[in-house]
C-alpha cells in the first residue's frame, strides 16, 4: 500500500523577506504564520529547541510517498546545499516533521537532523534575496536529478555535504577535496594534482590568464589535501586552517556552479573514465598549464 506523508521542515536562521517560493514543482518554501498541527510531538525535545523550530518563520514544505527517492533528509540537504553554492549562510534543520495522508492519516513523527551544515566565523552573509533564491533553485534541480541517477556526481554531492557537515577543518577539507577529485578525476597514473588542476581551470575558466591562476589555486589547495592525508599536518600554520578551508570552500562553490549551470558538463561528467578523458582533452584543447 503506498502511503503518503507531507513533510515539514523549520529552516532556522534563514533571513528572507518574501512570503513563498517553489524550488521544485514539489518543494515549496512556506512563510508559516501558524505552524502545522504537530500534537504530541512536542514531548520528544526540549521546550528550547521545539519553540526554536515552531518560531522558524519559513519552512519548507513537500509530498513525499514512503520508501521513493529523493527521501525527505536528501531533499531538505539538497535544498540547503543548494543554498551554500550560492553564498555562505547559517541557515539550518534541525526537526523534519512528517504527517500522513489518506490511508497513513494516523502517523505522525518527527526526527532531529543531527548533521548540520558548519559554517566559518566571520564568513557568513545572513540575508538572502529573491534573485539568490531563484539562482539556488537552478541548482537544486540538477542536484536532485544527479542524486537520483546515483552516479559518478552523486558521490560528489556525497562527500561535499559532508564536507559542509564537518566541525573539524581536516576532515572537511579532506571531504571537499575528495568532492574535487570526483568531479575531476579520469585515470590513476602519475601527475595526479596537475590533471586535476588543468581540469578544474578549463572547467571554470575560458580564457588563459583566468585559467592559469584557476589552476595555480587548486594545485595550491591540493597540496593542503596531501599534507593532511601523509601525516604532515603540522606544517599547515594554525592562523592559516581556516582560511585555506574557506579557500577551499569557494573553489568548490565555483566548480559546482560551472557544473550545475553548462548543458553539457553535467551528463558529460556522468561517463566512464575513458568518455570523461575525451571530454576533458576537448574542453582542455590549445591549454597548457604553466
Amino acid at each position: 500500500m503506498t502511503h503518503r506523508f507531507d513533510i515539514f521542515a523549520p529552516l532556522q536562521d534563514f533571513h528572507w523577506p518574501g512570503c513563498d517560493f517553489s524550488f521544485s514543482p514539489g518543494v515549496a518554501l512556506k512563510r508559516m504564520g501558524t505552524p502545522p498541527d504537530l500534537r504530541g510531538l512536542e514531548k520528544q525535545v526540549s521546550t528550547p529547541e521545539w519553540n526554536r523550530a515552531l518560531n522558524s518563520r519559513h519552512w519548507l514544505v513537500f509530498q513525499w510517498i514512503e520508501d521513493i527517492e529523493p527521501s525527505p533528509s536528501t531533499v531538505i540537504n539538497l535544498v540547503l546545499l543548494s543554498l551554500w553554492l550560492v553564498k555562505p549562510i547559517r541557515s539550518q534543520v534541525a526537526l523534519k516533521f512528517e504527517l500522513g495522508q489518506e490511508d497513513a492519516e494516523n502517523r505522525a513523527t518527527m526526527s532531529r537532523l543531527l548533521d548540520r551544515f558548519a559554517w566559518i566565523p566571520g564568513t557568513i552573509d545572513p540575508d538572502i534575496d529573491d534573485e539568490e533564491l531563484r539562482l539556488a533553485a537552478t541548482y537544486y534541480a540538477v542536484l536532485e536529478r544527479l542524486a537520483l541517477a546515483r552516479g559518478r556526481l552523486n558521490n560528489a554531492i556525497v562527500l561535499t555535504v559532508a564536507g559542509c557537515w564537518s566541525h573539524g577543518w581536516q576532515t572537511a577539507l579532506i571531504c571537499q577535496a575528495l568532492a574535487a577529485e570526483t568531479i575531476l578525476t579520469y585515470a590513476t597514473g602519475t601527475g595526479l594534482t596537475r590533471r586535476l588542476g588543468k581540469s578544474y581551470a578549463c572547467l571554470v575558466e575560458a580564457k588563459t590568464q583566468e585559467r592559469d591562476a584557476a589552476f595555480a589555486e587548486f594545485k595550491d589547495l591540493y597540496s593542503a589535501r596531501s599534507e593532511i592525508t601523509h601525516g604532515r599536518m603540522h606544517r599547515i600554520a594554525r592562523a592559516d586552517t581556516l582560511p585555506t578551508l574557506l579557500r577551499l570552500q569557494n573553489l568548490m562553490r565555483k566548480l559546482w556552479r560551472a557544473v550545475l549551470t553548462s548543458a553539457n558538463h553535467a551528463s558529460e561528467l556522468e561517463r566512464d573514465d575513458s568518455g570523461r578523458e575525451a571530454y576533458f582533452r576537448q574542453i582542455q584543447s590549445g591549454y597548457s598549464a604553466p
